[in-house]
C-alpha cells in the first residue's frame, strides 16, 4: 500500500491543489505556507477524532462556505503486502478486481443553520464511481482500517 497523491479544494489556504505524496514524504518550507494545513487535510480523512470536530467557516478557503471542501486521497494497493490485502475486503464492491488504486473522498458542505460543515465520505477503485462509506455519527467504516496517531510538533 503506497500513497500516490492528495487533492485538496477549498480547504484553509488551498483553493485547488494536487500534491504527489508517498509513504515517506517530507514537507518543509517557510512559516505560513500550508504544511500544517496539508497534514490537517490528511487527518480529516483518516482520523476519526479530527472529524468529530467538524469544519468551521475558517476551514473553508477565504471563508467561502458556498463551495464544499473536497479532499481526495489516492492509494496504490498493487503491491502484495498484508496491508493491501486487508483493505479489499472492507471496500468490497466499491473496488473491482484488477483495480490497483483506491480513492478516498471527503466532502464537507457548510450548513448555515448549524454553522458547521460535516464530513461525508466515499471510496472506490474509480474516482468517477465511488460508493458512500457507511457511517454511524462521525465513525466511518474507514476507521476500521486506519488507526492514526498524531504527534504534535511541539513535543
Amino acid at each position: 500500500m503506497n500513497f500516490k497523491y492528495i487533492s485538496i479544494k477549498n480547504f484553509r489556504s488551498f483553493k485547488d491543489i494536487q500534491i504527489r505524496i508517498s509513504n515517506k514524504s517530507v514537507f518543509f518550507g517557510l512559516n505560513d505556507v500550508g504544511k500544517t494545513n496539508l497534514l490537517t487535510a490528511l487527518r480529516f480523512v483518516f482520523d476519526r477524532n479530527m472529524r468529530k470536530k467538524d469544519f468551521i467557516d475558517s476551514d473553508y478557503f477565504k471563508k467561502n462556505v458556498s463551495d464544499p471542501i473536497e479532499i481526495v486521497v489516492c492509494i496504490n494497493i498493487d503491491d502484495q503486502n498484508d496491508d493491501s490485502a486487508k483493505i479489499r475486503p472492507y471496500i468490497k464492491g466499491a473496488i473491482k478486481s484488477g483495480q490497483k488504486e483506491i480513492y478516498i473522498k471527503l466532502v464537507a458542505k457548510y450548513d448555515e443553520s448549524e454553522l458547521i460543515g460535516s464530513a461525508e465520505m466515499w471510496w472506490g477503485g474509480d474516482l468517477e464511481e465511488l460508493e458512500e462509506i457507511k457511517s454511524s455519527g462521525n465513525r466511518f467504516d474507514i476507521d476500521n482500517i486506519f488507526n492514526v496517531f498524531y504527534i504534535d510538533s511541539y513535543v
